[in-house]
């Protein structure tokens, strides 16, 4: 791996992201594999903590098949989720600094213990849920025309840019029933909870597992997204998004 590659790129990154000025596709092409795609996105994790930012929790992607097809994965792909990339209730998602913003409607677990793991199961994420909430994922890319490689995804924290969470409730007993629908002007979205790997509990346990073969692991207070029940949405300055996630409750925000 070469190391003195992985601050240099966490720092394009990093400067992409408050700068507004996208990073050079050309540089990535020093990645090298996953390993040194989550060194980059752990540098850049430590910037944002150096800034004054905290992790508040984690995200996941590549959820469902086709997503991982289409970046050749054989799974998921976790990032961190930032306090200052979480808005709060009733704040406009700002669109400025961002290049090609998608929504996507996802539900957000908030743990009330740790699952520290091994062999953590879906009744295990379960037990552990102290609750849920419909939410709001905004991804983009840092990248200049957006990632082309699986690595590239990664190194870019796999393109978490802000979240919305909506009322928390109580976790029910299969969340692979949950359907939802985004409204986002005149369009809608369907989506499903069974898209996200059959169950949302079955993508934070993959978490569970890939943080514990990293030296972490899941603690009590952890807020995780954890996949797109629906099609990602682009989204532009004037829309009014809703996401239904039945009996989870909507979520709201207004874009600007």
């Amino acid at each position: 791996m070469k190391k003195d590659v992985i601050p240099e790129l966490a720092r394009r990154l990093w400067h992409a992201g408050r700068s507004g000025a996208a990073a050079d596709p050309a540089v990535a092409d020093q990645l090298d594999d996953l390993d040194m795609a989550y060194a980059v996105e752990n540098a850049t994790r430590d910037l944002a903590l150096a800034a004054g930012d905290r992790v508040i929790g984690y995200k996941i992607g590549l959820t469902s098949q086709s997503a991982r097809d289409a970046f050749g994965a054989k799974e998921p792909a976790a990032g961190h989720l930032l306090a200052g990339r979480l808005l709060q209730g009733g704040q406009s998602l700002v669109t400025a600094g961002l290049f090609e913003p998608k929504a996507e409607m996802e539900v957000a677990f908030i743990l009330g213990e740790a699952l520290p793991g091994p062999g953590v199961t879906a009744q295990d994420v379960y037990r552990a849920t102290a609750a849920v909430a419909p939410a709001f994922e905004i991804v983009d890319s840092r990248w200049r025309g957006g990632a082309r490689t699986l690595p590239m995804l990664v190194a870019d924290n796999t393109n978490a840019a802000r979240a919305v969470l909506g009322p928390r409730v109580k976790p029910p007993a299969d969340l692979s029933k949950i359907t939802a629908t985004l409204l986002a002007g005149s369009r809608t979205v369907p989506g499903s909870a069974a898209a996200v790997m059959g169950d949302p509990a079955r993508a934070v346990a993959w978490l569970a597992g890939h943080l514990l073969r990293n030296g972490s692991r899941l603690e009590a207070g952890d807020i995780i997204l954890s996949g797109t029940l629906g099609a990602p949405t682009p989204i532009s300055a004037g829309d009014h998004l809703v996401a239904d996630l039945g009996e989870l409750g909507r979520v709201v925000v207004d874009v600007s």
